[in-house]
This record gives C-alpha cells, structure tokens and sequence, in this order.
C-alpha cells in the first residue's frame, strides 16, 4: 500500500463547501488535498442561490466576479393557482438595499459554474481536486490523521494533521468518526429536481404551481446552461426512486399536477430525487476530524440555506485550521462547534417552520410569504444569513457598552476617504487625489482588523504580532490628525458602527467582530489575545 507525504489538511469532498475550505486554507500556504469520490465533474444546477452573505465570503476569497459572469438575470416568477390562473408575478430573489452589505440580493448561479469557480481560483493557489479518490478507511492518533483512499483499485494512506469531511449527506467521514446524525427522514416526501430543456413555455419568466395537487411545483430558465430547474415533490405511492427517474417522469408529474397543453420536456442533463431529511450532528469533532456542510446538518430546502450555510461553515473553520498549525493552541478549534453548531440548529428549526408556512391552499398567501422570505420579511430567519452572529462565543469580548455593535456581529461595510499625510504634516491635497476606500477591502485577506474611530491613541500591539492585525484609523471630517486617517465623509462607517466619539472595534479574519468598546487602554487589544488565548489561540 503506498503512503503520501505528510501534509496539512486532507478534505474529502468537492463540493462548494470543501472547495471554500480548501481555497481559505491554500490561500495561506498550507499544504491541502481534497479528494472526491466522482470521476468527472458533476453538472446540474442543485443549489442555485448564493445569499448575500455567501457572496461577502466568495469576495474575500477571490470569485466572486467570476460567479457573477455566471449569474442569471434575475427574472420575475409568475405564481399560478390550482386552476393555471395567474395570481402574482414578482422578482423574489431582488431584495432592497440592505445598509452596510454591498449585495443584499441573491446571486442566481447553477452550482456547476460555483463549483468550476472555485476550483479555478484553488488552482491558481497551486491545489486541483483529485478525483476518483474514495474514503475506506480513516484512523488517527494525537499527532495525525490517516485516511486509507481508494483511487482506481490501489490504495493509499493519505496522512494529514486535520482532516475535514465535506462528503454530504451521506458522509463516509462521519460515519467513520463514529458521530451521530440526529434527526428523521421523511420517507413519504421526496422531491423531484432537474435540469432539462423545456419548449412550449415562456421563458422571460420562472413558473410557480404554489398549491396544485401534489405540492408545489417550479420551472425556472437557466439560460446560462441552456435548461430549465425543475423543482416538484414525488407522490408518496410514486414508486420512483432514483433509478427510475426520467425525463418522462417529468413530463408525468408536469401533466399531472399542471396540465398545460403544448409543454415538452427534453434533453436532460441532471436528474435526481432528493429524500427530505432533518438531521444534524451531535458534535462537529472527533479529535482531528472535522465536519463541514452537508455533513453535518441537513433540512428542507425552503429558503435555500443549504450550501449557503456549509460555507459559512468552511469559512468560519479554515482560519481557526491556520492558526493552530502555525502553533496556536488547540482549543481554538473547539469553538467552531460552539459558534456553528446553534446555528446548524436555528437553520434546521427555521426551514422545517418555513416549509410548513409556505405550504397553504391560497395560491396568493403562499406567493406573499415566499417572496417576502427573499425580501427580509421572513418571520423564522434571515435567508441573506447576514444577521447571523455569534455574541456570547468565547471569541466575542466586550469593552463596555458605550457603541452600538458587539463583539461576535458580523461587521458591516462602509465607505471612506483615505486621506494621506506626509512625514506628520498634513498636504495640500486636491480632493480629486483622495481615494474612496471600502471597509471590505481592508478586511480582505487572511489577517485581524483594528478600527479606531477617534482621536484617542491606538492600543499597542504585539511586535509579534503586528503583522497580523491591520490598524486603521476613522476620523470624522475636520478633526485633525498627524497619521494617515480614514475619514468618514458621510458618517456611514460611524452611524453603522453604532460610535458617536471614540470606538474600538478588532475585526477578525472571518469578518466578525472579537473586541468592541468605546474605552480601551493601551494594553486593550494585547489583553484581549492573551486572555483568550487558550480560546482564541494566537500564540505568543
């Protein structure tokens, strides 16, 4: 049996979430595999809608611009009654302008495109996907972890310091850890979904049955792959599994539950039937084995939080993985289950209510309540994720009181003017020379960010540590000050901040807040990484 070198991460699965793992990770010059069963690469739309956090976390890495060339228009979606009358048409995935986040809507993306993406970006980064690469066996001791892969009939013992399973559902990485999953299978819902060419329909449009005979049935126009996603649930007695399925299983259920004359389906790409499953992990962790993703957390799929929510978890995962391989101490790693895991539960508990709310008779009440789920008036949870926070972590430490945000809030976005000075004498400096700068791209990248607003003197940091954390000074017009400065022409980063005079606010890689106040000392910012640092893991 032959044995690879050493390396830092192995992770099994090339889905969306392991391939943002795997970016986060190679990005900062850690040495990664990712290894999927497949062969090929797979095709098909699946999950379809990147939520405006996702499209924060897919910025930073370096795709984003790349996903938008894939992007669909955003189209409206004519919603019928169960006698084919039209009874609304609105653009659902259009949300309003949400202050401090650049992209409140949702990015229409088949889950091809997302995946080619990232896997352009993690080549550019020196790592490619090994496909044909099946998990057998996994073992690990203090010091590693081995996972026996079978690729093409040999095997190979890949050992890694950390190995992460973003294997889905089914997780051969979760099973082998011996980590439960919790939860029901609802045996008598199982859904339809699909790529294939459809003539006969109007595609300016996405369609909508909301509450036909049978449940609710979709077909949306993905012009950028040249097909339509079919969404419908199976009858209970259907008799069709996933071996069966067909593009006249199709055509069928089309028949069956809409009956429009004239509609043909043909040319399928991607056929599937999905088992409705609420289920989650008891534990994100065994030792040096992590879940991620479907992995660990599965549910309905009414709001489209699925990928969006294994993102969330590569994203918050991978610079915690850094950290302690550059020697932090372990139990930084202990708090991806504190922060992810309430969320996992929340999102669980939010789709199976959104699920049962959507479901109704009235084809112009449930139309009502799907759309406001796209446009914030969701009564069980945020869809864009953008509220989610992780106050009370053992990451989040408050100063005081005295400004509006806390630590373990997602930080906002503003825009300033960068305003230079030169050897601590302010120039003459034109207007039309000052740059326009985005918070965001000073969070950019793998590093800690300081915000000081006001005049008062930065905390000290850590020689050791400076070049880590990036210091920023926010200034209002017309204070004066003998450092470069932001300054806050409009008063947008103070307002959405929560700082009417000074404030203190350390922003970490991930883009939450760690430390928040409106009174600090010179030690403030050192004391918050060697108090925490059995936590938060920086080592000395």
């Amino acid at each position: 049996m032959e044995t690879s070198d050493m390396t830092d991460v192995v992770i099994v699965g090339a889905g969306p979430v392991g391939l943002t793992l795997a970016c986060d990770l190679a990005r900062r010059d850690l040495r990664v595999r990712i290894i999927d069963r497949a062969t090929a690469y797979p095709v098909g739309t699946r999950a379809r809608g990147i939520r405006a956090r996702t499209q924060e976390v897919f910025e930073d890495i370096g795709v984003l611009g790349r996903l938008a060339e894939h992007a669909e228009r955003p189209l409206p979606t004519r919603f019928y009654d169960a006698q084919g009358h039209v009874v609304r048409e609105a653009v659902m995935y259009d949300a309003p302008p949400v202050p401090g986040a650049p992209y409140p809507g949702s990015l229409m993306v088949g889950q091809q495109f997302t995946e080619a993406a990232l896997r352009e970006k993690l080549a550019s980064l020196g790592t490619r996907v090994e496909l044909g690469g099946e998990l057998v066996e996994l073992a690990q001791d203090r010091d590693q972890v081995t996972a026996s892969v079978r690729f093409d009939g040999r095997r190979q013992d890949v050992r890694a310091r950390y190995l992460i399973g973003c294997d889905g559902s089914g997780s051969t990485v979760r099973k082998q850890a011996g980590i439960s999953f919790l939860g029901e299978t609802w045996e008598q819902q199982r859904m339809l979904f699909g790529n294939l060419r459809v003539d006969g329909l109007d595609a300016s449009v996405a369609h909508m049955w909301a509450n036909g005979p049978g449940g609710m049935l979709t077909l949306c126009p993905m012009p950028k792959s040249e097909t339509w996603f079919f969404t419908a649930p199976l009858p209970p007695d259907g008799g069709q599994g996933p071996s069966s399925v067909s593009v006249e299983t199709f055509a069928d259920i089309f028949s069956q539950r809409v009956g429009m004359s004239g509609v043909r389906f043909h040319d399928a790409v991607y056929l599937s039937v999905y088992h409705v499953n609420i289920r989650m992990v008891d534990r994100y962790r065994d030792g040096r084995v992590f879940l991620a993703g479907d992995a660990a957390h599965v549910h309905t799929p009414a709001g489209g939080q699925g990928m969006n929510t294994g993102v969330q978890d590569a994203y918050n995962l991978g610079w915690k993985l850094a950290h302690v391989l550059r020697g932090a101490p372990e139990p930084l790693l202990d708090t991806y289950e504190e922060e992810r895991l309430p969320i996992a539960q929340h999102v669980l508990a939010s789709t199976t209510a959104r699920g049962r709310f959507w479901a109704s008779d009235d084809s112009a009440r449930v139309s009502e309540r799907i759309v406001g789920a796209f446009e914030g008036r969701d009564p069980f949870s945020d869809v864009s994720q953008l509220s989610i926070t992780y106050r009370g972590s053992s990451l989040a430490r408050d100063l005081d009181e005295a400004i509006g945000i806390r630590a373990g809030d997602r930080a906002p976005d503003a825009h300033c003017i960068k305003h230079g000075i030169k050897h601590g004498i302010e120039d003459c400096i034109e207007p039309a020379s000052d740059e326009q700068v985005r918070l965001f791209d000073l969070f950019h990248g793998t590093h800690f960010t300081l915000l000081v607003f006001g005049s008062r003197p930065a905390p000290q940091v850590s020689e050791g540590r400076r070049g880590d954390v990036h210091t920023h000074r926010i200034l209002r017009p017309g204070l004066p000050h003998s450092e470069s400065a932001l300054i806050d022409s409009a008063g947008e980063a103070h307002d959405l901040y929560g700082v009417d005079g000074d404030g203190l606010v350390l922003i970490r890689p991930d883009g939450y807040v760690a430390l928040a106040g409106g009174s600090w000392d010179d030690r403030s910012v050192s004391d918050y990484f060697e108090r925490g640092r059995q936590a938060l893991g920086v080592s000395s």
